[in-house]
């Protein structure tokens, strides 16, 4: 059984302890480095907002140091563990904690979407077998006046106001740093479903990803992509000094608040529009008239530059979030335009098919 320890130094110790004593290593090809501050693992779960009303995944709980914190608020909290070691812990430790539910499996693979179909497919089964109690246990409650036993552990989770899938559910995770870049571009759109995020990445990366100022050096298309689903917000920076083992550069607590579909600036197509952010950065140094192809051509780029009252020779760096949208509603209406040409043209030459061309770039755009 894991020792769960007390304040700062005891919480220290005993993941060292824990570790040692289970004959664990830290794997660097996980990333693997263990929060140990219990301070800063309270101000991770206040920055959070984690109330007994809510439902947590939290992704990498390792040892289990945060995952405690976020149980002993009584929230429904879906822990989901990549290591089969570490998991094997965890299963031992949290058996009788009916607010939890862990997940063995790795967080890209299976996805957010895929989790919570698992828990769903966890709550049907013990559902049945709630229904199968019942049905066993009716002669006896009505001779002995007890009630139906209460809601299994997995059924918990879906009795929570607003229920999880329904944008309720929070993320909080201290994530390995290498995965960082992954798991926000998938988790990011999930506006609909996921409430906000609650993460400790690199402090480099935070600051960058929290500023929405053009042309900053490190301004690059992550920060478009982050600032357009989301709101983000640099809470709390933790020392590197603060995790074990060790790693070589400090962390940083950031929030996002994730904005749902119907709040999100609205473009011709999703898809399209990170196409057209991401080729722009390809090759930041370049004018955007030049750095476009085969997206568009230089004469459409230069035209919609000039729709959004920018300059000709405009670089990638340059343009905000909204003067990315504005480009892109700019360079569809002109490819709908020439679509439409080239269909007048085919019309009128006798073509068998009058229908426009689409506007989206091919798959192997993005």
């Amino acid at each position: 059984m894991w020792q769960a320890g007390g304040g700062t130094a005891n919480k220290a110790s005993a993941t060292r302890a824990n570790l040692k004593q289970a004959n664990i290593k830290a794997k660097k090809s996980l990333g693997q480095n263990f929060l140990t501050d219990e301070a800063i693992l309270k101000s991770i779960v206040a920055a959070a907002g984690v109330t007994a009303a809510d439902v947590v995944l939290e992704v990498g709980p390792g040892t289990g140091n945060l995952t405690r914190c976020l149980v002993a608020t009584g929230a429904q909290v879906i822990a989901v563990e990549k290591d089969d070691t570490l998991v094997e812990r965890l299963r031992e430790e949290f058996a009788r904690t009916p607010n939890i539910e862990l997940v063995h499996g790795d967080i890209l693979r299976v996805g957010i979407p895929g989790i919570l179909q698992q828990m769903q497919q966890r709550y049907e089964q013990k559902q049945q077998q709630q229904q199968q109690q019942e049905q066993q246990q009716q002669p006896e409650a009505s001779t002995s006046g007890r009630g139906a036993p209460g809601p299994a552990p997995a059924q918990a989770w879906r009795q929570r106001p607003g229920g999880a899938g329904l944008g309720s559910l929070k993320v909080v995770a201290n994530l390995p740093y290498n995965i960082t870049k992954d798991f926000l571009k998938a988790t990011l759109p999930l506006g609909g479903v996921v409430s906000e995020l609650s993460i400790m990445i690199q402090h480099e990366v935070a600051e960058r990803l929290v500023d929405p100022t053009p042309s900053r050096p490190d301004y690059r298309a992550m920060s478009i992509y982050t600032h357009y689903y989301s709101s983000p917000k640099y809470r709390l920076r933790i020392p590197r000094q603060k995790y074990f083992p060790v790693p070589g550069v400090d962390g940083a607590l950031v929030t996002f608040r994730l904005a749902p579909p119907s709040k999100r600036p609205q473009v011709p197509s999703e898809r399209a529009f990170h196409a057209l952010v991401a080729k722009a950065f390809s090759e930041r140094r370049k004018m955007m008239r030049n750095s476009m192809q085969p997206l568009y051509s230089s004469l459409q780029v230069e035209a919609a530059l000039e729709a959004c009252k920018l300059r000709r020779d405009a670089r990638a760096q340059e343009l905000s979030v909204e003067r990315f949208v504005a480009l892109h509603w700019a360079l569809h209406r002109l490819k709908a335009a020439a679509a439409g040409d080239g269909a007048a043209t085919q019309l009128a030459g006798g073509g068998e098919s009058g229908q426009l061309a689409g506007t989206e770039p091919p798959a192997d755009a993005l």
